[in-house]
Formats: structure tokens, C-alpha cells, sequence
């Protein structure tokens, strides 16, 4: 129907243009999502951090063992 009133360059381009506006809403949803994926990761990797070195510290000032202290960080890990 769109040949039949040669409107063919019109239906190009806006249907270039919907692709595009698609093009920059995905990039929008990807980058926030990215954002927000890395920011659970980089939290999640901060805990691990400061569970190795306060059990590090328990291990040195209060004699813990090291299996004590797996045992702690899955404990806490498991149940958060």
C-alpha cells in the first residue's frame, strides 16, 4: 500500500528513526542495569574483603584458626 502512493522514502524514514530512538533506549537500559549489576558486585566483593581481613585480625590477636574463621564467613554469608 506504501508503493502504491510512493510514499516509500517517508516509510524509511521513519522507520530508520524508530530504530534509532529503540538504539538509544537500549543502551539507556543497559547501561543502568550494568551500573546497577556492578554495584551489587562491587558491595558483595567489599564484604568478602573486610570478612578476610577481620578474620585475619582474629587469627593474629585472638588466636582463632583459620577453620574457625571459614566457618564464620559461611555462617554469616549463608544466613544474609
Amino acid at each position: 500500500m506504501v508503493a502504491s502512493f510512493t510514499g516509500e522514502k517517508k516509510a524509511v524514514a521513519d522507520y530508520n528513526k524508530s530504530l534509532v530512538d529503540a538504539y538509544n533506549a537500549s543502551v539507556h537500559e543497559s547501561l543502568i542495569a550494568g551500573f546497577g549489576f556492578g554495584s551489587t558486585v562491587f558491595i558483595m566483593f567489599c564484604g568478602y574483603a573486610l570478612s578476610v581481613w577481620y578474620g585475619a585480625k582474629l587469627i593474629i590477636e585472638r588466636g582463632y584458626t583459620g577453620g574457625d574463621v571459614v566457618t564464620i564467613v559461611f555462617a554469616v554469608l549463608t544466613g544474609s
